[in-house]
Order: C-alpha cells, then sequence, then structure tokens
C-alpha cells in the first residue's frame, strides 16, 4: 500500500558530502521546507569543513557522518522518501551497490549535466522512482531525453542555485569604469584551458580581470597572458571566502569554461547575477540555460566577439549597468529557498503515491569498482582497450586527469586494491607525466 500523508514527512538525503554548491543548495532546500518537513542527511565521507553541516543542523535538519551499516540501513527504512544527491563520487556509488535489498521511494536529484564526463549512468536513472536535473541542458544528453520521453513523468528539472537574495544588489553607477572579474574555479576541466586567448584582440591594453578561486594553473596562465603580450590581464587574489564582497566591486564577469565541463547550475554565475554583474559566456549548453544573450547578458563564440562586447560595455555604461540590472532581478525572481522547495514538495507527494520498493543497484552501476567507475564514463571501452590517445584528445582530457572528481585516479585512491584501477591510473599518470 501507498504512505499516508501523516503530520512530518521525513526526507533522507544521500550523499557523498555537503561540501560547495551541494551543502549550499541543501541549506536553501531545507529553509525552504514547511514544518512538516523533517530532512536527515547522511554523508558517506567526513568533511574537510563543517560550515554547511553547521548551518544544516541550525535550520533542523538531522545530519549524520559515516554512519555505520546497521546506522545507515536503519535510517533508510524509516525514511518517507530517500533522495539521492548524485554526482560519480566513488563512495555513493560503493554505497548504492550495497543497497539491492532496502525497499525505498526514491528519488535521484543529478548535480552534474551528464552531457559530457562524467555521464549520467543510464541504468541508475531507469531504476530510479523519480529523477530530477539541475538544468534543462542535461535533457541533451545522450539517451537521457530517450528515456524522459518514454517515462516523462519520472522527470523533473529543478535547479540547485538559490538564496540569491540574502545580500542586496550593490549600488551601482555608469559613471563607474568597467571593472571585470572571475569566480570560480581555475581547474581547466572547469575554466576554459584556452581562457587567456579570448582577450587579445581587445583594444583597452589596460584590461585587468580580477581571479578570485583556487591558484591552480596561476603560473600556466600567467604564461600565457604574457605570450599575447599582456602580462597584467590577469590579477589573482587566491580563494575567497566573501563571494559577495568581491562581486561587488565588480561589474562585469567573463566566465568563459571548458566547452566539456560537467557543471549545470553554475551557483558562481547565478551569484554574480543576482548582484547586478553582467556575464559574458560562451554557447555552452549549461550557461545558455541561464543567461539571456543581450538581455541579461552576452553569450560569444570568439575572440573577435569578447572585443566587440568589451568595446560596446566600455562605449555604453548605462547599458551594462541596465542589463546587470536585469540579471539581477532575473535570478532572483527565478531562483529562490521557496521555489526549490515547492518543487520538491510536488515531486515528494507523487513519490507518497507509490509503494515502497527496492532497486537493483548492482545490475544499474556493477557491483566491483571498476564497472562504477566505467558506468558513469562517455566511452567506458577506451578504458577497457586502453585507447589512451583517443581519451586524451580535445578539452576532455582535463577531466580524465583530474586527481578527483571521479575520476580514475579518485576511485584509484578509494579502492587501491582494485587491480583494473591501478592499471589505469599508473598508464595516465605515465602518459600525463611525458
Amino acid at each position: 500500500m501507498s504512505r499516508a500523508v501523516s503530520d512530518m514527512l521525513t526526507i533522507v538525503h544521500l550523499t557523498a558530502h555537503l561540501g560547495g554548491g551541494v551543502g549550499k543548495a541543501m541549506c536553501s532546500l531545507v529553509a525552504g521546507s514547511g514544518q512538516g518537513v523533517k530532512h536527515h542527511f547522511l554523508c558517506l565521507e567526513r568533511p574537510e569543513k563543517q560550515v554547511w553541516i553547521e548551518q544544516l543542523r541550525a535550520l533542523g535538519a538531522l545530519v549524520s557522518v559515516c554512519p555505520d551499516r546497521e546506522q545507515l540501513v536503519h535510517i533508510l527504512q524509516q525514511a518517507d522518501v530517500v533522495q539521492l544527491e548524485w554526482w560519480n563520487h566513488p563512495a555513493t556509488l560503493h554505497c548504492l551497490a550495497g543497497l539491492d535489498a532496502i525497499p525505498m521511494r526514491l528519488v535521484s536529484w543529478c548535480h552534474v549535466s551528464g552531457l559530457f564526463n562524467p555521464v549520467l549512468p543510464l541504468g541508475l536513472l531507469e531504476v530510479c522512482d523519480q529523477v530530477v536535473l539541475t538544468s534543462a541542458c542535461s535533457l541533451q544528453a545522450e539517451g537521457v531525453a530517450k528515456l524522459q520521453a518514454e517515462r516523462p513523468h519520472r522527470f523533473r528539472v529543478i535547479s540547485s542555485g538559490s538564496g540569491l537574495a540574502n545580500q542586496a544588489v550593490p549600488q551601482r553607477s555608469a559613471n563607474q569604469p568597467l571593472r571585470a572579474g572571475y569566480l570560480g574555479s581555475l581547474n581547466f576541466s572547469k575554466l576554459h584551458p584556452r581562457y587567456v586567448e579570448y582577450f587579445h584582440l581587445v583594444a583597452d591594453q589596460t584590461l585587468a580581470i580580477r581571479m578570485a578561486g583556487d591558484v591552480l594553473n596561476q603560473t600556466l596562465l600567467q604564461a600565457q597572458a604574457a605570450s599575447i603580450g599582456r602580462p597584467g590581464l590577469l590579477q589573482f587574489e587566491g580563494f575567497t571566502s566573501r563571494p559577495g564582497e568581491f562581486l561587488s566591486q565588480i561589474n562585469v564577469l567573463p566566465y568563459l569554461l571548458n566547452p566539456t565541463h560537467y557543471g549545470t547550475a553554475e551557483n558562481a554565475l547565478l551569484e554574480a547575477m543576482a548582484m547586478g554583474v553582467l556575464p559574458i559566456v560562451l554557447a555552452n549548453a549549461a550557461e545558455q540555460a541561464i543567461v539571456q544573450h543581450g538581455q541579461t547578458g552576452f553569450v560569444i563564440e570568439s575572440a573577435q566577439d569578447m572585443a566587440d562586447v568589451l568595446h560596446l560595455l566600455q562605449q555604453n555604461p548605462e547599458r551594462r549597468l541596465e542589463m546587470g540590472l536585469a540579471a539581477a532581478r532575473q535570478v532572483r525572481a527565478q531562483f529562490t529557498d521557496q521555489a526549490m522547495a515547492q518543487a520538491f514538495a510536488a515531486c515528494y507527494q507523487d513519490l507518497l503515491s507509490q509503494d515502497k520498493s527496492t532497486h537493483a543497484f548492482s545490475q544499474a552501476i556493477g557491483s566491483q569498482p571498476a564497472q562504477w567507475f566505467l558506468s558513469c564514463q562517455p566511452q567506458p571501452q577506451q578504458f577497457l582497450q586502453q585507447q589512451w590517445g583517443q581519451l586524451l584528445s580535445g578539452d576532455g582530457r582535463y577531466a580524465v586527469l583530474e586527481q578527483t572528481k571521479g575520476s580514475v585516479f579518485h576511485f584509484h585512491d578509494c579502492f587501491p586494491d582494485n587491480e583494473q584501477l591501478s592499471c589505469w591510473s599508473k598508464a595516465l599518470a605515465c602518459i600525463s607525466a611525458n
């Protein structure tokens, strides 16, 4: 029998951790939920930072870190709905493969786009009772559109971007000069590896872009800037714990990402727009799902486009101001805690109309570490056949060579005794070193 609606609904979130954008999204969901919902978070690895865990507990949520097998199964069995916070983390796949016999109502919230590496495992999507995508761009992923067409009632799009109205829009003036900045990862699996090249035609030789993020690739980026005759183009400021303060000091965001990046909701982009910062993005699917060209930002395709847009914004500061304010209005109205919570409330109510059932996770993703890893690869045969040249061609090679984020190196660190993972990681490490 399906569950009768009671006064308190228990949602258990199964997640690798609560770091970064996922932690922020969970806080938004809990903050927007009504009194009748209890959220319990099961974290499969110990946190590097406690900030989001502390905020969730302050909001009334329960958080269990690294529960043992008995505790985990007990908590899952008590849940009205189990919400899988999905990305290809080894701990998540390991856990799922041991849950075949646990009846549950299962919704998976996908925190990667699945357009490139990592893909969304179709077998996993098939066994979920509901699938929630963080961006409509994921419907372009190979296999996902077909599955959604076959089972439209199982798919929803709910952005993980929210809580954007918590800070006031800074007072800006058309009299201010153009102040450019970038906020986000400097890892080339996310940042465009040829970011600097997009500025070589810009007429203003004094243009400087403040770079707020980790210092990864700083030396290489500085060398690239020097090679186009602009050694002062990038000003590295390191990681900032106060993004709002940084964003209040810039008014243009050249946010150029790797065409094969894994992102969906793009929280850094949304945060900048909410603060009235005008974005300039590439024609990537995730960014185009957010930025309305010519209205709330600019979508470019070339260095000439970049030069033209920056010249336009310098010559027309009123338009820069107006578009920045339009961007702030759009995202603050669209991406709210309440909208997120209401969308999930509808999802939960649909799930409550059905009985709990078991899910064949080990068939969907495999039962061994190498199988779990391959289930999230766009071209698994390239690993099986050791086609390293094909695997490392194009901009997608940066994701392959990541040390974390579900790469083969990440899986090998988690499962060091697995022979296949050891073989693949050693081969790629050798090729990368050479």
